[in-house]
């Protein structure tokens, strides 16, 4: 039985991304008070190293504070659309030609996993999404009944010269 798409569906990302980027964002405001209050105060000779540091571990903070919060895979009647601070990307439902899976970092185990939809036609993107959003059963019955292009590019074909077609 084939399972349709989680039509009209927004995912977030996950309740630890969302911590971890306000947590980040906090740790840069304390850093840069820190370093820029002695000098400020004249109460010590200004650290450039540390004053550099005292504005881009906020600046991150807040960049990775707006992607958590503002990044979603969203599911419309025709298609699957990735949006975030730094663009849209839109695949056409029809346009899909299979899923794929991978872990960045270090291991199986310890790394970031990653869904992949890849369509038929180079010209549409490549989705690439964290397997961290906050997809229910009904996007993973979705998903896994696209087609394995791993499990395919795994497959030898015993007729050919090196397993090429």
């Amino acid at each position: 039985m084939e399972h349709t798409a989680p039509v009209y569906r927004i995912y977030r990302l996950g309740r630890w991304q969302r911590t971890f980027a306000l947590v980040f964002l906090a740790f840069g405001v304390f850093f840069a008070f820190g370093s820029w209050k002695g000098p400020l105060l004249g109460q010590s000779d200004p650290e450039p190293f540390l004053m550099l540091l005292g504005l881009i571990f906020p600046l991150t903070g807040i960049g990775l504070t707006m992607n958590a919060f503002q990044t979603t895979v969203t599911f419309s009647a025709d298609a699957i659309e990735l949006h975030s601070i730094l663009g849209h990307r839109r695949l056409p439902l029809d346009g899909i030609r299979g899923r794929r899976e991978h872990v960045a970092g270090s291991g199986e185990e310890g790394g970031t996993k990653y869904l992949m939809l890849v369509p038929y036609d180079d010209r549409l993107p490549t989705l690439k999404f964290m397997k961290g959003y906050t997809f229910d059963d009904t996007f993973f019955l979705w998903f896994y009944e696209l087609p394995d292009l791993d499990a395919e590019d795994k497959k030898v074909h015993k007729d050919s010269n090196f397993g090429l077609v």
